[in-house]
């Protein structure tokens, strides 16, 4: 069994289910384009559900992975105005993604189990984020690092959960700037707070 082969299939996968939707990509349809056996595809994974799950935890990895090399090296401040760049970004959004419109629909406890397994890697990330703040005097020394990891992951949660209930929602980015705004003003210092505005400043 090869591991390169299986890589393959969950690329593939993932690239087509990203635009079209699971449901309107097939087994054949993806044999097709590998130009491999649908006998060899089960080799692989027994079913089709088997091959979600194994496409959204490849997805989980890759998260991890590409929050490590954006991030690697930066002060807490650069990351923090990076995710304020990335819902700015993100202003124009107002439909769901096919895949996650799918899994909502189709395959609901996949995709409950994928959002608590983001909810676990979010915490963790956002842990190591908070203790590198403090440590740098950006956040309150006196800050619950644990606690407060939880209450940041629940939020990206609450925001994922938002995303899957409708195909419209231009609320969502507004919402996460808002409650961001909050959560942050608690927890910054006042040297972070002074850290932050020469930041802004030097942008504009």
């Amino acid at each position: 069994m090869s591991d390169n082969q299986r890589e393959n299939i969950i690329k593939a996968a993932s690239e087509k289910m990203r635009l079209l939707g699971i449901r309107s990509v097939s087994i054949d349809d993806l044999c097709h384009d590998l130009g491999i056996s649908k006998k060899t595809f089960y080799v692989y994974f027994e079913t089709k559900d088997a091959l979600v799950d194994a496409l959204l935890r490849h997805r989980e990895q890759d998260v991890i992975i590409e929050v490590e090399r954006k991030n690697k090296g930066k002060h807490i401040v650069d990351l923090l105005l990076g995710l304020i760049k990335v819902l700015k970004d993100l202003k124009d959004v107002r439909q769901v993604p096919p895949l996650l419109y799918d899994l909502k629909k189709y395959y609901p406890q996949l995709l409950q189990d994928h959002l608590q397994r983001l909810k676990l890697i979010n915490r963790d990330i956002a842990a190591r984020y908070l203790q590198q703040g403090v440590q740098e005097g950006f956040f309150r020394a006196d800050v619950d690092v644990e606690v407060t990891a939880r209450i940041v992951a629940a939020l990206h949660q609450v925001m994922m959960d938002k995303m899957a209930e409708a195909q419209n929602h231009p609320s969502i980015i507004s919402d996460t700037k808002i409650a961001m705004d909050i959560f942050f003003r608690g927890l910054i210092s006042e040297q972070g707070a002074a850290l932050i505005q020469s930041k802004l400043n030097a942008k504009s």
